[in-house]
């Protein structure tokens, strides 16, 4: 999924990369780079994902 679909659902979710930048004890950038793959963190991919509501896999998918 690209980003700008990540943050299209984020924000059809009532969320952004700064509402859950404290929730997640990160900075708002953190989760901004994760959403841009500019940084990898399972933990927060994991939470972005749950909070869409997609699978991580789908959110996130691996390159080989």
């Amino acid at each position: 999924m690209s980003p700008f679909m990540v943050m299209a659902h984020l924000r059809e979710a009532g969320l952004s990369a700064t509402a859950l930048a404290p929730r997640l004890g990160v900075s708002r950038q953190h989760v901004c780079n994760v959403i841009h793959r500019r940084r990898r963190n399972s933990r927060i991919e994991r939470a972005i994902a749950r909070a869409i509501g997609r699978p991580v896999a789908e959110v996130f998918p691996k390159k080989d």
